[in-house]
């Protein structure tokens, strides 16, 4: 019964979206959005949301689908397009050291750190075949550990996209002097105090912005 129900939901959203209605297939998303898978869910909200002239948002739900384990070539596809459209290899672009530190961080969440410590422990184990001991088995499990750690710590990083322009105070009252404007569609690492966030990444922008318009990149 509730496979009928998506596929006819999911059905109704592709007819809305064929006849280029696209207010009413975002409609049928969010009416639905219980029952979809939330990779294909974030997946098609995005392509809505682009089509609406939406690209900060459209972002928005694109990495949201990609951090489901949602895979699909179009995925990529229109996720690239968004973030050219919204400069974001040229405002996400370290500028220094904090900048190349944390942005090689984000990444290294994605996988690699998953699979350095899985190739740890597939060397460590054989280490073991020629000599057992507990001092090299503690010294052992300690190394592999740090891949597996590091991949917590970062991940529970704020990670934030910016969903409207905004403007960005010296210090964190509207009673500080605005310092320029943050562009939408950035993703930011910010460090919270009440409601406002500092900007940690990218450097380029750091200052202060009210927590308003900021939408969490976490997977609940």
């Amino acid at each position: 019964m509730e496979d009928t129900t998506i596929e006819n939901a999911l059905k109704t959203f592709q007819d809305f979206y064929l006849r280029k209605d696209f207010v009413n297939a975002q409609k049928i998303l969010l009416q639905s959005q219980a029952s979809i898978e939330p990779g294909l869910w974030n997946y098609n909200m995005g392509v809505v949301q682009s089509e609406l002239n939406n690209p900060a948002m459209a972002r928005y739900y694109f990495l949201k689908a990609e951090r489901s384990g949602f895979e699909d070539p179009k995925l990529i596809q229109n996720k690239t397009l968004i973030e050219s459209q919204l400069e974001i290899p040229k405002l996400e672009n370290p500028i220094n050291t904090s900048d190349w530190f944390i942005k090689s961080s984000l990444i290294s969440v994605q996988g690699p750190l998953v699979t350095l410590g899985l190739v740890m422990l597939v060397l460590g184990l054989w280490s073991l075949k020629r000599s057992l001991t507990f001092k090299r088995l503690s010294l052992i499990l300690g190394i592999v550990s740090i891949p597996f750690v590091l991949q917590l710590w970062i991940s529970h990083w704020p990670q934030k996209l910016v969903s409207v322009p905004q403007p960005i105070y010296e210090g964190p009252s509207s009673l500080f002097m605005v310092r320029g404007e943050l562009p939408p569609g950035v993703i930011l690492v910010t460090n919270k105090k009440g409601q406002w966030e500092e900007i940690i990444f990218p450097a380029r922008f750091h200052g202060w912005i009210k927590s308003e318009g900021l939408l969490s990149l976490e997977n609940k």
